[in-house]
């Protein structure tokens, strides 16, 4: 019988092994597969415009790799050294090396991840700006491209593993660069909207649709969702590159990196409300005072700089709208904000509403237009033809590019939350901004 019972367990060890390996044949054979899949793919696949055969090719095979996406939680969890396991086989933590120990595997931990993650976030950017129709053609549009393959070029050639602290410092100081040399791009993209437009009312551009030069700009649903995509993966690109060159810093008191773990909508707001009046208060002379209520002493995890960008869009359009509609010698209403939360509610909800007028319903679609602004077109074309090495600030006039409402609902979006408006004509206007509370929900990256 105890003959019988081994021969049984022999042939059922055999029978896993055999599956087993079976298994293992099976991946090899598809990831083989896919692969010259690929590769025929690539050498069929026309080379990008103004682009060599070879960068091509690099282009394709990043593009061709799924991009991963991050949550906030998980951006605070790797920057306290919380995966340090899931890269090196014994840990390293403030338990068995001393902090700075701790800090140097965390940020090449980091940069590993960068070095796979970025070329492969830029090569879908710069496949989607070689297809977006017309608006690839713009110069603008082209120098964006072009930048983007330069990054892309510069960071495959760098190691592909970071085992060293030289080498971790020598990335950092290569994202740095490319950091800066994108901070541009906000404007350079709205400067080949801008071309876009200019091209169509020549007529060097032709659209179904267009008549005289003229065409429903805010309806052009091919060009916006591009746009809506391009505009959330910089976004994406920034933060991972941004958390990153925060980690290398000093610490700050309740910060990991970019990240502010106990983040005040109350002092976020405040401070974009003091930004916001000083820009209407220049533009008018005075501005509309600000009226507070809710949970003011609410915090939560949060990118500080997002909800300030948000905020000051919000409160410029409000101050611009309250003044203009009350007239500068009239008596203003004040704006009103409301912070709510609960511990059972899912979002963080901001409320800001003025008494500005309201927006005609006819133009509420247009408002999420990044073809669309209510701004002088002498002071659109001014914008556009300065090279602004910065994403936004209070050195703009008030209705500037026309991107700052899709622009304030990519930064929601990006972490899970939104952004919508309210409006009723002749009265005023209310925008709620969401925020999630918890920061686990993975960044919505397009394909």
């Amino acid at each position: 019988e105890r003959s019988k019972l081994l021969t049984m367990m022999s042939c059922v060890a055999v029978s896993r092994l055999t599956l087993r390996r079976t298994r293992v044949a099976s991946t090899l054979s598809t990831r083989l597969l896919n692969n010259s899949s690929f590769l025929l793919q690539s050498e069929q696949e026309p080379a990008f415009d103004g682009v060599s055969s070879d960068t091509s090719k690099l282009i394709y095979h990043h593009a061709h790799q799924p991009q991963t996406a991050v949550s906030l939680q998980a951006l605070m969890r790797t920057g306290r050294g919380e995966f340090l396991h899931k890269t090196y086989k014994e840990a390293i933590t403030e338990k068995n090396i001393d902090g700075k120990g701790a800090t140097e595997q965390v940020l090449m931990q980091v940069a590993g991840f960068l070095r796979r993650e970025l070329p492969i976030r830029l090569a879908h950017r710069i496949q989607d700006l070689e297809r977006v129709p017309h608006l690839k053609d713009m110069p603008s549009v082209k120098e964006v491209k072009q930048l983007y393959t330069d990054s892309l070029l510069q960071l495959t050639k760098f190691p592909e593993k970071i085992q060293t602290p030289q080498q971790e410092e020598d990335f950092a100081v290569l994202v740095e660069g490319i950091y800066e040399r994108h901070s541009k791009v906000l404007v350079q993209m709205a400067r080949g909207a801008f071309e876009f437009r200019k091209a169509i009312q020549s007529g060097a551009v032709s659209l179904n649709g267009s008549k005289d030069g003229r065409v429903n700009f805010e309806q052009m649903e091919e060009t916006h969702e591009f746009l809506d995509r391009f505009y959330l993966c910089r976004i994406g690109i920034r933060v991972l590159i941004g958390q990153y060159l925060a980690l290398r810093q000093p610490p700050v008191e309740n910060y990991v990196g970019i990240i502010c773990s106990k983040t005040s909508p109350y002092e976020i707001v405040s401070r974009a409300i003091d930004d916001a009046s000083f820009m209407c208060t220049r533009k008018y002379g005075d501005a509309p005072d600000v009226i507070f209520s809710g949970r003011l002493d609410l915090t939560f995890p949060y990118v500080p700089t997002h909800l300030h960008y948000i905020m000051l869009e919000l409160l410029k359009n409000s101050m611009r709208a309250t003044v203009e509609w009350h007239g500068v010698d009239g008596d203003f209403p004040p704006i009103k904000i409301v912070i709510a939360d609960g511990s059972d509610n899912e979002d963080v909800v901001i409320k800001i509403s003025d008494e500005g007028g309201g927006i005609p319903r006819s133009n509420m679609a247009k408002i999420w237009s990044y073809l669309f602004t209510t701004a002088d077109p002498a002071i659109q074309e001014g914008m556009v033809a300065l090279n602004q090495d910065v994403d936004h600030g209070i050195d703009s006039p008030l209705a500037g590019l026309g991107y700052g409402l899709p622009i304030s609902r990519s930064y929601c979006r990006y972490f899970g939350g939104d952004l919508s408006i309210m409006s009723m004509e002749g009265y005023g206007t209310d925008a709620f901004v969401y925020l999630t509370r918890l920061g686990d929900r993975r960044e919505p990256l397009p394909i």
